[in-house]
């Protein structure tokens, strides 16, 4: 349905299978436990199969950031 995405904080590589604005509303939806961290929030993405998620290109490191890890 969509290009794929990356999450900014975390190096995500991820697929939208809904329109951003169902998305959207799900998130804002979503109940203030659920939006505590943006883990939180990918995971009921997941879940409810909003995205899916490229296990393969799972990444913690900022590539920005690899000149500094030296």
């Amino acid at each position: 349905m969509s290009d794929p995405k990356y999450i900014k904080y975390g190096g995500i590589r991820f697929t939208l299978n809904r329109p951003e604005e169902e998305i959207n509303r799900f998130v804002r939806d979503l109940g203030p436990a659920k939006k505590d961290s943006l883990f939180e929030v990918v995971k009921e993405l997941r879940q409810q199969g909003l995205i899916d998620v490229d296990d393969e290109d799972l990444s913690t490191i900022d590539d920005e950031m690899l000149p500094f890890l030296k």
